[in-house]
Protein backbone atom coordinates (compact mmCIF):
# COMPACT_ATOMS: atom_id res chain seq x y z
CA UNK A 1 0.00 0.00 0.00
CA UNK A 2 2.88 2.34 0.76
CA UNK A 3 4.40 1.72 -2.66
CA UNK A 4 1.07 2.45 -4.35
CA UNK A 5 0.56 5.64 -2.36
CA UNK A 6 4.12 6.75 -3.01
CA UNK A 7 3.82 6.05 -6.74
CA UNK A 8 0.58 7.99 -6.95
CA UNK A 9 2.11 10.92 -5.09
CA UNK A 10 5.16 10.85 -7.36
CA UNK A 11 2.92 10.82 -10.44
CA UNK A 12 0.95 13.78 -9.11
CA UNK A 13 4.16 15.67 -8.37
CA UNK A 14 5.43 14.91 -11.89
CA UNK A 15 2.22 16.24 -13.43
CA UNK A 16 2.50 19.39 -11.30
CA UNK A 17 6.10 19.83 -12.45
CA UNK A 18 5.14 19.45 -16.10
CA UNK A 19 2.26 21.92 -15.71
CA UNK A 20 4.55 24.43 -14.01
CA UNK A 21 7.12 24.04 -16.80
CA UNK A 22 4.42 24.62 -19.39
CA UNK A 23 3.34 27.78 -17.57
CA UNK A 24 6.95 28.99 -17.57
CA UNK A 25 7.21 28.35 -21.31
CA UNK A 26 3.95 30.20 -22.05
CA UNK A 27 4.98 33.15 -19.88
CA UNK A 28 8.37 33.27 -21.62
CA UNK A 29 6.61 33.31 -25.01
CA UNK A 30 4.38 36.20 -23.91
CA UNK A 31 7.36 38.18 -22.66
CA UNK A 32 9.31 37.55 -25.86
CA UNK A 33 6.47 38.22 -28.33
CA UNK A 34 4.24 40.59 -26.39
CA UNK A 35 1.27 38.44 -27.43
CA UNK A 36 -1.13 36.37 -25.39
CA UNK A 37 -1.13 33.56 -27.94
CA UNK A 38 1.60 32.12 -30.19
CA UNK A 39 -0.89 31.93 -33.09
CA UNK A 40 -4.59 32.22 -33.84
CA UNK A 41 -5.17 28.58 -32.95
CA UNK A 42 -4.22 29.41 -29.40
CA UNK A 43 -6.73 32.27 -29.28
CA UNK A 44 -9.72 29.95 -29.13
CA UNK A 45 -13.08 31.70 -29.54
CA UNK A 46 -11.28 35.03 -30.06
CA UNK A 47 -9.55 33.80 -33.22
CA UNK A 48 -12.39 34.80 -35.56
CA UNK A 49 -12.59 38.32 -34.13
CA UNK A 50 -8.82 38.78 -34.33
CA UNK A 51 -8.68 37.55 -37.93
CA UNK A 52 -11.55 39.84 -38.95
CA UNK A 53 -9.88 42.83 -37.28
CA UNK A 54 -6.59 42.10 -39.06
CA UNK A 55 -8.41 41.89 -42.41
CA UNK A 56 -10.23 45.18 -41.84
CA UNK A 57 -7.00 46.91 -40.81
CA UNK A 58 -5.17 45.60 -43.88
CA UNK A 59 -7.93 47.03 -46.10
CA UNK A 60 -7.75 50.38 -44.32
CA UNK A 61 -3.97 50.48 -44.75
CA UNK A 62 -4.27 49.55 -48.43
CA UNK A 63 -6.86 52.27 -49.06
CA UNK A 64 -4.68 54.77 -47.20
CA UNK A 65 -1.67 53.83 -49.35
CA UNK A 66 -3.74 54.28 -52.51
CA UNK A 67 -5.06 57.63 -51.30
CA UNK A 68 -1.53 58.81 -50.50
CA UNK A 69 -0.40 57.97 -54.05
CA UNK A 70 -3.44 59.81 -55.41
CA UNK A 71 -2.60 62.79 -53.22
CA UNK A 72 0.97 62.83 -54.55
CA UNK A 73 -0.34 62.69 -58.11
CA UNK A 74 -2.70 65.58 -57.41
CA UNK A 75 0.12 67.64 -55.93
CA UNK A 76 2.15 67.12 -59.12
CA UNK A 77 -0.97 67.97 -61.13
CA UNK A 78 -1.42 71.16 -59.13
CA UNK A 79 2.14 72.25 -59.92
CA UNK A 80 1.58 71.52 -63.63
CA UNK A 81 -1.68 73.48 -63.61
CA UNK A 82 0.13 76.44 -62.06
CA UNK A 83 2.70 76.21 -64.86
CA UNK A 84 -0.10 76.11 -67.43
CA UNK A 85 -1.75 79.12 -65.82
CA UNK A 86 1.54 81.01 -65.99
CA UNK A 87 1.83 80.16 -69.71
CA UNK A 88 -1.63 81.62 -70.37
CA UNK A 89 -0.74 84.73 -68.39
CA UNK A 90 2.53 85.15 -70.28
CA UNK A 91 0.71 84.90 -73.60
CA UNK A 92 -1.89 87.48 -72.55
CA UNK A 93 0.76 89.90 -71.30
CA UNK A 94 2.79 89.51 -74.51
CA UNK A 95 -0.27 90.39 -76.59
CA UNK A 96 -0.59 93.75 -74.82
CA UNK A 97 2.74 94.97 -76.23
CA UNK A 98 3.22 96.69 -79.59
CA UNK A 99 6.33 94.82 -80.66
CA UNK A 100 5.43 91.89 -82.90
CA UNK A 101 8.87 90.30 -82.58
CA UNK A 102 8.57 90.27 -78.79
CA UNK A 103 5.04 88.90 -78.98
CA UNK A 104 6.03 85.90 -81.10
CA UNK A 105 9.15 85.24 -79.04
CA UNK A 106 7.09 85.21 -75.85
CA UNK A 107 4.37 83.16 -77.52
CA UNK A 108 6.87 80.45 -78.47
CA UNK A 109 8.25 80.39 -74.94
CA UNK A 110 4.77 80.29 -73.42
CA UNK A 111 3.78 77.47 -75.78
CA UNK A 112 6.83 75.45 -74.75
CA UNK A 113 5.99 75.94 -71.08
CA UNK A 114 2.37 74.92 -71.69
CA UNK A 115 3.44 71.84 -73.64
CA UNK A 116 5.84 70.82 -70.87
CA UNK A 117 3.10 71.30 -68.28
CA UNK A 118 0.68 69.12 -70.23
CA UNK A 119 3.42 66.47 -70.60
CA UNK A 120 4.12 66.27 -66.85
CA UNK A 121 4.85 62.75 -65.65
CA UNK A 122 4.31 61.00 -62.34
CA UNK A 123 5.30 57.44 -61.45
CA UNK A 124 6.04 56.57 -65.07
CA UNK A 125 2.78 57.94 -66.50
CA UNK A 126 1.45 61.25 -67.81
CA UNK A 127 -0.77 63.02 -65.31
CA UNK A 128 -2.91 64.51 -68.10
CA UNK A 129 -2.92 61.40 -70.28
CA UNK A 130 -6.02 59.80 -68.81
CA UNK A 131 -5.78 56.03 -68.91
CA UNK A 132 -3.19 56.22 -71.69
CA UNK A 133 0.39 56.13 -70.40
CA UNK A 134 2.49 55.22 -73.45
CA UNK A 135 2.90 58.70 -74.95
CA UNK A 136 2.71 62.39 -74.06
CA UNK A 137 -0.90 63.62 -74.27
CA UNK A 138 0.01 66.45 -76.68
CA UNK A 139 1.72 65.69 -79.98
CA UNK A 140 2.55 69.25 -81.09
CA UNK A 141 6.13 70.28 -80.29
CA UNK A 142 6.06 73.73 -81.91
CA UNK A 143 3.71 76.45 -83.12
CA UNK A 144 4.28 75.13 -86.64
CA UNK A 145 2.78 71.79 -85.58
CA UNK A 146 -0.29 73.66 -84.34
CA UNK A 147 -0.64 75.46 -87.68
CA UNK A 148 -0.38 72.15 -89.55
CA UNK A 149 -3.09 70.50 -87.42
CA UNK A 150 -6.71 70.74 -88.70
CA UNK A 151 -7.87 71.92 -85.26
CA UNK A 152 -6.31 72.43 -81.85
CA UNK A 153 -8.17 69.35 -80.63
CA UNK A 154 -6.24 67.20 -83.11
CA UNK A 155 -2.92 67.68 -81.27
CA UNK A 156 -4.24 65.93 -78.13
CA UNK A 157 -3.73 62.17 -77.96
CA UNK A 158 -4.83 61.49 -74.39
CA UNK A 159 -7.52 58.93 -73.74
CA UNK A 160 -11.10 60.04 -73.20
CA UNK A 161 -11.32 58.41 -69.77
CA UNK A 162 -9.94 59.67 -66.49
CA UNK A 163 -8.23 57.10 -64.27
CA UNK A 164 -10.10 56.13 -61.12
CA UNK A 165 -9.00 54.96 -57.67
CA UNK A 166 -10.90 53.02 -55.04
CA UNK A 167 -10.35 54.80 -51.72
CA UNK A 168 -12.87 52.91 -49.56
CA UNK A 169 -15.31 50.04 -49.89
CA UNK A 170 -17.96 52.48 -51.13
CA UNK A 171 -15.79 55.29 -52.57
CA UNK A 172 -14.35 55.33 -56.10
CA UNK A 173 -12.85 58.63 -57.24
CA UNK A 174 -11.73 60.01 -60.60
CA UNK A 175 -8.18 61.15 -59.98
CA UNK A 176 -6.94 62.49 -63.30
CA UNK A 177 -7.48 65.51 -65.53
CA UNK A 178 -7.32 65.17 -69.30
CA UNK A 179 -4.94 67.35 -71.30
CA UNK A 180 -7.67 68.09 -73.83
CA UNK A 181 -10.00 69.28 -71.05
CA UNK A 182 -7.58 71.75 -69.56
CA UNK A 183 -5.44 72.72 -72.53
CA UNK A 184 -7.57 72.84 -75.67
CA UNK A 185 -8.73 76.45 -75.33
CA UNK A 186 -5.17 77.64 -74.70
CA UNK A 187 -3.76 75.63 -77.60
CA UNK A 188 -6.49 77.05 -79.83
CA UNK A 189 -5.31 80.55 -78.88
CA UNK A 190 -1.72 79.66 -79.72
CA UNK A 191 -2.89 78.16 -83.02
CA UNK A 192 -4.86 81.25 -84.03
CA UNK A 193 -1.93 83.51 -83.22
CA UNK A 194 0.50 81.34 -85.19
CA UNK A 195 -1.90 81.20 -88.15
CA UNK A 196 -2.32 84.98 -88.10
CA UNK A 197 1.47 85.40 -87.99
CA UNK A 198 1.81 83.10 -91.00
CA UNK A 199 -1.16 84.62 -92.87
CA UNK A 200 -1.77 87.60 -95.10
CA UNK A 201 -1.66 90.12 -92.25
CA UNK A 202 1.59 88.72 -90.85
CA UNK A 203 4.23 88.32 -89.89
CA UNK A 204 4.22 89.82 -86.44
CA UNK A 205 7.66 91.31 -86.73
CA UNK A 206 8.61 94.72 -85.41
CA UNK A 207 6.03 97.46 -84.73
CA UNK A 208 2.42 96.33 -85.09
CA UNK A 209 0.08 97.59 -87.80
CA UNK A 210 -3.39 98.81 -86.94
CA UNK A 211 -4.84 95.55 -88.29
CA UNK A 212 -2.48 93.50 -86.14
CA UNK A 213 -3.27 95.55 -83.03
CA UNK A 214 -7.01 95.16 -83.62
CA UNK A 215 -6.62 91.40 -84.00
CA UNK A 216 -4.58 91.07 -80.81
CA UNK A 217 -7.05 93.17 -78.84
CA UNK A 218 -9.82 90.81 -79.82
CA UNK A 219 -7.71 87.70 -79.18
CA UNK A 220 -6.81 88.74 -75.64
CA UNK A 221 -10.42 88.01 -74.63
CA UNK A 222 -10.05 84.45 -75.96
CA UNK A 223 -6.85 83.96 -73.98
CA UNK A 224 -8.68 85.15 -70.88
CA UNK A 225 -11.40 82.59 -71.57
CA UNK A 226 -8.72 79.89 -71.73
CA UNK A 227 -7.21 81.24 -68.51
CA UNK A 228 -10.58 81.03 -66.75
CA UNK A 229 -11.10 77.46 -67.99
CA UNK A 230 -7.76 76.45 -66.50
CA UNK A 231 -8.76 78.20 -63.26
CA UNK A 232 -11.93 76.08 -63.09
CA UNK A 233 -9.82 72.92 -63.39
CA UNK A 234 -7.45 74.21 -60.70
CA UNK A 235 -10.46 74.60 -58.39
CA UNK A 236 -11.70 71.11 -59.23
CA UNK A 237 -8.30 69.60 -58.52
CA UNK A 238 -8.09 71.48 -55.22
CA UNK A 239 -11.49 70.18 -54.14
CA UNK A 240 -10.46 66.64 -55.01
CA UNK A 241 -7.22 67.07 -53.07
CA UNK A 242 -9.18 68.09 -50.00
CA UNK A 243 -11.42 65.06 -50.33
CA UNK A 244 -8.44 62.73 -50.70
CA UNK A 245 -6.77 64.27 -47.63
CA UNK A 246 -9.95 63.55 -45.66
CA UNK A 247 -9.94 59.96 -46.93
CA UNK A 248 -6.33 59.51 -45.80
CA UNK A 249 -7.21 60.80 -42.34
CA UNK A 250 -10.29 58.57 -42.21
CA UNK A 251 -8.38 55.43 -43.17
CA UNK A 252 -5.66 56.26 -40.65
CA UNK A 253 -8.28 56.59 -37.92
CA UNK A 254 -9.75 53.22 -38.91
CA UNK A 255 -6.32 51.61 -38.88
CA UNK A 256 -5.47 53.09 -35.48
CA UNK A 257 -8.80 51.95 -34.00
CA UNK A 258 -8.38 48.43 -35.36
CA UNK A 259 -4.79 48.27 -34.14
CA UNK A 260 -6.05 49.17 -30.68
CA UNK A 261 -8.82 46.57 -30.96
CA UNK A 262 -6.37 43.88 -32.02
CA UNK A 263 -4.09 44.83 -29.15
CA UNK A 264 -6.91 44.43 -26.70
CA UNK A 265 -7.63 40.97 -28.05
CA UNK A 266 -4.13 39.55 -28.33
CA UNK A 267 -1.52 41.78 -26.67
CA UNK A 268 -0.13 40.57 -23.35
CA UNK A 269 0.13 42.82 -20.31
CA UNK A 270 3.89 42.74 -19.85
CA UNK A 271 3.74 43.40 -16.11
CA UNK A 272 1.24 40.58 -15.68
CA UNK A 273 3.30 38.29 -17.90
CA UNK A 274 6.44 39.02 -15.87
CA UNK A 275 4.62 38.28 -12.61
CA UNK A 276 3.19 35.10 -14.10
CA UNK A 277 6.68 34.05 -15.22
CA UNK A 278 8.10 34.56 -11.72
CA UNK A 279 5.21 32.65 -10.15
CA UNK A 280 5.54 29.85 -12.70
CA UNK A 281 9.30 29.64 -12.12
CA UNK A 282 8.73 29.40 -8.36
CA UNK A 283 6.12 26.69 -8.98
CA UNK A 284 8.64 24.77 -11.08
CA UNK A 285 11.22 24.92 -8.28
CA UNK A 286 8.70 23.75 -5.67
CA UNK A 287 7.31 20.99 -7.90
CA UNK A 288 10.80 19.81 -8.77
CA UNK A 289 11.81 19.62 -5.12
CA UNK A 290 8.59 17.79 -4.21
CA UNK A 291 9.05 15.30 -7.03
CA UNK A 292 12.66 14.76 -6.02
CA UNK A 293 11.72 14.08 -2.42
CA UNK A 294 8.93 11.68 -3.34
CA UNK A 295 11.15 9.87 -5.82
CA UNK A 296 13.57 9.05 -2.98
CA UNK A 297 10.94 7.85 -0.46
CA UNK A 298 11.83 4.37 0.90
CA UNK A 299 10.85 2.16 3.88
CA UNK A 300 14.47 1.19 4.53
CA UNK A 301 15.06 3.93 7.11
CA UNK A 302 12.08 2.73 9.07
CA UNK A 303 13.10 -0.99 8.96
CA UNK A 304 16.59 -0.47 10.32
Amino acid sequence: MTRIATAAASQTALLDLMKAQRNVFEAQQQLASGKLYPDLKGAGHKAESIAAAYGARDRADAYKFTAERVESRMEITSIALDQLTDAATDLRVAMTTIDGTHIMSQAREAFENARNALSTQYAGGYVFGGTRTDTAPISATSLDDLVAAPTAADVFVNSNRRPVAKLDDQVTLEVGILASEVGEDLMAAFKRLAEFDAGANGPLDGPLTDTQQAYLQGEIANVMTAFDAIGDIVGENGAQQSRVENMIASQQQKSDYLTSLIGGLEDADMATAATRFQQAQTAVDVAAQTFSVLSQVSLLPFLR
